[in-house]
């Protein structure tokens, strides 16, 4: 019987539409991701920080939250929220609008707020600041939509080079065994808004579409600027391949008006036109100033920590790591230079910041846009390597349960 289910099931897969793979994938994925979102109180920091912006942003058409000045006090900022002081005296947030801008449609639609006292997130014990607190549904609705959609594209761009089958099976392994759902869906972090235009911009790219693929990896660093990273190595990876400057302008064309706006947004909020924004200083000088021995121990700690090592939390990479090279000769040049991005971006994640992402979340949050970004080579090595014998995909598709057991205990109990 089970046999016989299955067998209905490929046979409706290989007959979909692209349409329909994309329904297919992201349907499903968004029920479940809203299921387990976050929609009230404790709200992590990072969260929070977005979604009080979000609300401003859609209910007034500003990003200051002036009305809250306790946010920005000692015993609230990175306890309650990163909200900053600008130098004109506006109440904003430290990180870029582009998580933000996700979600302000729909506080648009819905602005109701209420006041509410708001403990520390990461001291339960300072006494917390009582603030006008929007309902927390939209915001969980759009990090559940944001990320659902990107691992629906993810499985459009698969569609390129594999079976409907296939491209449905890696979207699902993408969605459910990793931190796609127990972080990036649960709350109104960046890192699903990040990964959704990681995921247009790769499709894009796909298709040929290079100067959308730009704009979409323009609004990925108005979401997280470091992921400028990882439209440089797309463009110049096929500009190399085909041996033309077009790709890589055009690209550069593209991803420029997402940066250019993200700094002329901090030159209006923060007085200057800079990248860094409400960070100030503070990224660039980690990551030029840590030393080889605590970023090595770092890389390491992002891999194998028992509570937030990637490969702990997503063994199925074990698996496919040996195969990478073969899966590399296979690929065309875009997504090998979409996962050199990737791992550039993640290489200076972690030499400005502490592998850990700090608490309140399940596993691992920092590499989540990389494996975005390698997910087309992941896919390949896949197709050419893994799937060539029965040992491997044995232990793949072991690995893969373990994978999702794993952040489903994530996902309901964070």
């Amino acid at each position: 019987m089970l046999a016989g289910m299955l067998n209905v099931l490929r046979s409706f897969l290989d007959r979909s539409s692209p349409r329909r793979v994309f329904l297919v994938v992201m349907a499903p994925l968004f029920i479940l991701y809203l299921a387990t979102a976050s929609r009230a109180l404790p709200y992590h920091v990072d969260a929070l920080t977005n979604a009080l912006t979000a609300w401003e942003l859609g209910s007034q058409g500003t990003v200051y939250v002036d009305e809250s000045p306790e946010l920005t006090a000692p015993g609230s900022f990175g306890d309650v929220a990163w909200f900053v002081r600008t130098p004109a005296g506006h109440v904003v947030s430290q990180y870029p609008p582009g998580a933000a801008l996700i979600a302000a449609p729909l506080y648009r639609l819905y602005p109701s707020s209420h006041v509410a006292r708001i403990a520390g997130n990461n001291n339960p014990d300072i006494p917390g600041v009582t603030v006008q607190l929007p309902s927390l549904v939209p915001a969980a609705v759009a990090a559940a939509l944001a990320t659902a959609v990107a691992i629906a594209l993810i499985a459009l761009t698969l569609l390129e080079f594999v079976p409907s089958r296939s491209a449905v099976a890696g979207a699902y392994i993408a969605g459910l065994g990793t931190g796609a759902w127990a972080v990036a869906s649960n709350a109104l972090w960046q890192h699903g808004p990040a990964m959704l235009w990681i995921a247009f911009a790769l499709y894009l790219t796909a298709r040929r579409h290079l100067l959308g693929a730009g704009s979409a990896f323009g609004m990925a660093i108005l979401t997280r600027p470091p992921l400028a990273l990882v439209a440089a190595a797309v463009g110049l990876t096929v500009g190399l391949s085909r041996r033309s400057m077009k790709p890589v302008l055009t690209i550069g064309v593209g991803s420029s008006i997402g940066l250019g706006a993200l700094v002329a947004y901090n030159w209006v909020v923060f007085g200057t036109p800079s990248i860094s924004g409400g960070y100030g200083g503070g990224f660039t000088s980690n990551a030029l100033h840590s030393s080889l021995g605590w970023y090595l121990q770092n890389i390491l700690g992002s891999l194998v920590d028992p509570a937030r090592g990637l490969l702990v939390w997503a063994p199925f990479l074990i698996i496919l790591i040996p195969g990478l090279r073969k899966g590399r000769r296979a690929a065309p040049a875009w997504a090998k230079g979409a996962a050199v991005g990737g791992l550039l971006y993640l290489l200076l994640q972690l030499k400005a910041n502490r592998f850990s992402g700090g608490g309140g979340f399940f596993a691992y949050r920092y590499p989540l846009e990389a494996l975005t970004a390698a997910a087309p080579l992941l896919a390949y090595t896949w197709r050419d390597w893994v799937s060539k014998t029965p040992l491997r995909r044995r232990l793949f598709w072991g690995s893969v349960v373990l994978s999702i057991v794993g952040q489903a205990l994530g996902a309901v109990l964070y």
